[in-house]
């Protein structure tokens, strides 16, 4: 088995966070042997340390929220992150209810783990070899783990009412670069959704410097990729899949999936992974 990892040292971001649009602050810290992610609200009183753990699930709409008596939002792109660069324990301090959004893509996070460096651990991985197929569907959405010898994704992302067409995207741990194939793919929306999203308290930090922005006759600014808004997908599968807290061997098959299919998933394979104990 290999040996889990941690980072050398601390790192200090910042930023604004994409939905409440307020300034942030982070930082992230080695942590010990089994400790997996954590967050703590340092800007809270009585902070108390938030596991990365699908327990701590209380919100998927736009972004992944975890805590019941404090919370910290978007958390899916620093757990994607961490997971595609082999980081397996990691404290991180926020000062803020929302991690910041960078660019829009997980750059910001796999910058900043880059910059600390990795250490390896004296404890073992554990990871969850799938052994049949588990899915979760919802209306014309699937997504889908089937059995294989380490992470691969495949995703089929549609783009409904624009002229742009259904692209598919790919990656497969042993063989793509997580940075270039995955983490500089940006976060994308509608324009015409951003008025009702503010209305709700979403989307107050977005702009065209952080969001690939769709219209009906395509995209607003330049994408990086052909295929972005499916790399993304892959992206937001990882980071929500890292909530089950320890690697996966799959292969992960999603079309039109979100959030909230992505955890519906891995409850179900938490609670095949338990039952096969």
């Amino acid at each position: 088995m290999t040996a889990q990892r941690t980072i050398t040292r601390a790192v200090h971001l910042s930023g604004i966070g994409l939905h409440t649009g307020g300034p942030v602050s982070f930082r992230m810290l080695p942590a010990p042997p089994d400790h997996g992610v954590s967050f703590s609200r340092v800007d809270a009183a009585r902070a108390r340390a938030i596991p990365a753990r699908l327990s701590e699930v209380v919100a998927t709409d736009r972004g992944v929220v975890l805590g019941h008596a404090m919370r910290v939002a978007t958390v899916e792109h620093l757990l994607a992150a961490a997971h595609g660069l082999g980081i397996d324990n990691l404290t991180v301090e926020v000062n803020g209810e929302e991690l910041p959004c960078g660019d829009g893509s997980g750059l910001i996070f796999t910058d900043a783990l880059m910059q600390a460096g990795a250490v390896e651990q004296d404890a073992p991985r554990h990871p969850i070899a799938i052994t049949a197929p588990v899915w979760a569907i919802r209306e014309r959405s699937l997504v889908v783990a089937i059995p294989a010898p380490q992470l691969r994704v495949t995703v089929l992302a549609t783009v409904e009412g624009t002229s742009i067409p259904a692209q598919v995207a790919e990656f497969d741990a042993g063989i793509d670069d997580f940075i270039a194939a995955v983490a500089s793919a940006r976060t994308w929306g509608f324009a015409a959704e951003v008025e009702a999203l503010r209305a709700r308290g979403l989307a107050r930090g977005a702009s065209l410097e952080n969001v690939l922005v769709i219209g009906p006759d395509g995209y607003l600014n330049e994408p990086r990729f052909s295929n972005e808004v499916a790399r993304h997908k892959v992206l937001d599968l990882i980071g929500d899949l890292a909530l089950l807290g320890r690697p996966l061997h799959a292969h992960f098959v999603a079309i039109r999936s979100g959030h909230h299919l992505h955890i519906a998933l891995a409850r179900s394979i938490a609670e095949s992974a338990d039952a096969a104990r």
